[in-house]
């Protein structure tokens, strides 16, 4: 037996027998039984390749014919007699792997760096252990992920990213319904607020963030009398009533929400001229019949439809009010806008419950709260201390159509593409990537790709990934829930890992211990 580098007695699981810098080829052991996605490491002198399994096929050194022959005789029951001995070394598996990582030992410190160069041709390959990562070091703020992860093995090595970074360059979070999107979200959420610098805005849709009597949520974390704020229509002891004046809402926070005609637009533009912060109440309060706006009759009368189906507005003999409560037309909720920025600035997770708003009304709330936080942030850049406020960065779950400009122009297209100037930043929640300009795509720096069985969509992960990924459409095809790859400007690879789930996770979470007892079994701490 040959041993690698600071590895005892290896087992060995393949020899290379051909390949490029681009993909090498090896004859698989007996038994080994790889798999899609196992990492391989390749041991040469003071360097090491660190590699994935990105296809398999079978090798053999018969003739086809007779391979043929034998398989019909079998098959057919001819001669049910095998010709072919179990451990006949004439019939093999290929396994094809990308080399992703290049880690050179020198005067005992080991430098990672993406692939310059090949292994000796016939070098053997061993199974990935945790000590092939010994070179990675603890971020700045550790924002945890998942553990690495070599096929189905989970390894005792823990993903984690500098939160400034990972935060300020954009998330997408990429896969089909049912994959772990929404549990990723969770523990990047419980993660961020651990630090009580990162301020995040959530629109729970589903109501799945916050927790209830019976399920573990934000709520559970132990420094969430600090870090958290949830608004509600029905919010529970200690949290904020939602309610929000119609005074708070600019037609700005609209565009890209709802979509509007172009007479539309200007007609907005002009109540809000007019009228200020009560642009809306003037506009439900025209008559349609007055003679200078019977030109734009028919305008007006489909703005005041919008705007009521928007708000849940309904007219009653004292004027309009809001169905559900959450908005108000006269002086209560005036500050609602304000005190969730405050809050984001204060590096603390908002949370607003979506579960019974409308999907637009909540994306019109959080339009609101984000201009609000541009101008503030804005004039922190311009007076030289945005460094020393809080990143903060909203949870898209409608990242596609919110993106894509369907609707125009919006505050979170705007985050997408400029909002790393005022650290602002977006974690986009999405199936459907494909939709999503390719110069936002681009301008995401990490994107954490999940199970996902539609050929379009992986190709347009890819293709805009920070690493290639062209050799791993089957792996990202076959990823099981909770399994994913990590593509990132702030990594040398592409990280296979298994996001733990939030359950556990929260279950754990309890003060100072929480870091070891979620590396367990882990024989040392690792990070990226």
């Amino acid at each position: 037996m040959e041993t690698g580098m600071g590895i005892g007695t290896t087992d060995y699981v393949g020899q290379i027998v051909e390949g490029d810098d681009g993909e090498l080829v090896l004859r698989e052991k007996q038994g080994a039984k790889l798999e899609l996605g196992d990492l391989v490491v390749v041991d040469n002198e003071k360097v090491e390749y660190i590699c994935m399994v990105s296809k398999l096929t079978y090798g053999s050194l018969i003739h086809p014919d007779r391979i043929l022959t034998s398989s019909g005789s079998v098959l057919e029951g001819v001669n049910p007699r095998l010709e072919f001995p179990d451990k006949d070394l004439r019939i093999f598996r290929q396994v094809h792997v990308k080399p992703l990582l290049e880690v050179a030992s020198e005067n005992g410190k080991q430098s990672p760096r993406a692939p310059r160069g090949i292994p000796e041709f016939m070098s053997k390959a061993r199974m990935a252990s945790a000590q092939d990562f010994s070179f990675l070091e603890a971020p700045r703020t550790k924002v945890f992920i998942g553990n690495v992860r070599s096929g189905s093995r989970t390894l005792p090595v823990e993903y984690s990213m500098d939160g400034e970074r990972l935060l300020s360059h954009h998330v997408l979070v990429s896969a089909q319904t049912g994959r772990g999107k929404s549990n990723l979200v969770k523990v990047l959420l419980w993660e961020a607020m651990r630090h009580g610098k990162f301020g995040v805005l959530v629109m729970d849709v589903h109501n799945e963030y916050y927790g209830t009597t019976t399920s573990k949520g934000l709520k559970d974390h132990p420094d969430a009398a600090r870090a958290l704020v949830f608004y509600s229509r029905n919010p529970p002891p200690g949290q904020q009533f939602l309610k929000v004046n119609l005074k708070s809402i600019d037609p700005e926070d609209l565009m890209g929400v709802v979509e509007f005609t172009t007479a539309q637009e200007e007609t907005l533009e002009q109540f809000r001229r007019q009228h200020g912060a009560d642009w809306a109440s003037a506009l439900l309060a025209v008559n349609e019949e007055d003679e200078s706006f019977k030109k734009a009759k028919g305008t007006i009368r489909a703005l005041k439809r919008k705007v009521c189906n928007i708000f849940n507005l309904r007219e009653t003999a004292a004027g309009y009010e809001c169905a559900d409560g959450v908005f108000d037309l006269g002086g209560m909720g005036e500050e609602t806008i304000n005190d969730m920025a405050q809050a984001l600035e204060d590096g603390k997770v908002v949370l607003i419950d979506g579960s019974s708003i409308s999907d637009d009304t909540g994306l019109v709330i959080a339009s609101a709260v984000l201009r609000k936080l541009f101008d503030r942030y804005d004039g922190y850049k311009s007076s030289g201390v945005l460094k020393e406020k809080a990143q903060v960065v909203v949870v898209l779950e409608e990242a596609p159509r919110l993106l894509s400009g369907a609707y125009g122009d919006n505050v979170f297209s705007r985050i997408a593409r400029e909002g790393r100037k005022f650290r602002i930043g977006l974690i986009a929640i999405t199936q459907l990537a494909s939709v999503i300009p390719r110069e936002i795509l681009a301008n995401i720096g990490t994107k954490i790709i999940m199970g996902n069985e539609m050929a379009l969509e992986r190709r347009a992960i890819a293709e805009s990934a920070a690493q290639d990924l062209a050799d791993f459409d089957r792996i990202i095809a076959g990823l099981d829930v909770g399994e994913a790859i990590v593509s990132s400007i702030f990594s040398k690879f592409p990280v296979p890992v298994k996001v733990p789930k939030f359950e556990d996770l929260a279950g754990i979470g309890r003060g100072p211990g929480m870091e070891e007892a979620r590396a367990q079994p882990a024989p040392k701490k690792r990070y990226f």
